[in-house]
């Protein structure tokens, strides 16, 4: 049996490059969490769990880092709608000069990889429950 020189390099350097990823993730982590900033906090968080979440693929733990960012896009959804169901009487009172941090994203680039990263998201949800459906489905065939 030979072994290339491919099949050794490419898985190193596919997890060098979701181990960027994760530094990455943890350094906007501590630059948000020293400044203050949701919005770096939570896309750093999402960062880096979408890089262990591949690192750790082959594990059943990597589940739990793909539930991280599904469990924030969930809890950020409903605050959102909680805020417009207790503040929305008040809009045409007065004016709130209310700080949304995390909700309101100014950066176009910010805007647009976040919702790369929910697509992605939900994609590999739907494939992951359409594999666990089929396997179900084979499974009941067999008894």
């Amino acid at each position: 049996m030979k072994i290339r020189p491919k099949e050794i390099l490419a898985p190193f350097f596919i997890f060098l490059i979701f181990l960027g990823f994760v530094l990455g993730g943890i350094s906007l982590i501590i630059y948000g969490y020293s400044h203050s900033n949701d919005v770096e906090l939570i896309f750093g968080l999402i960062i880096a769990c979408l890089g262990l979440f591949q690192i750790f693929q082959k594990y059943k733990i990597s589940y739990i880092f793909i539930v991280i960012p599904l469990l924030l896009i969930i809890i950020s959804l409903l605050g959102t709608f909680i805020f417009i169901l207790i503040y929305f009487p008040f809009f045409c009172k007065e004016s709130l000069n209310l700080d949304l941090g995390a909700l309101i994203l100014k950066d176009w680039f910010v805007r647009l990889v976040i919702i790369i990263i929910d697509v992605l998201l939900i994609i590999n949800v739907f494939t992951y429950i359409k594999k666990r459906l089929s396997k179900n489905k084979e499974q009941e065939g067999q008894y």
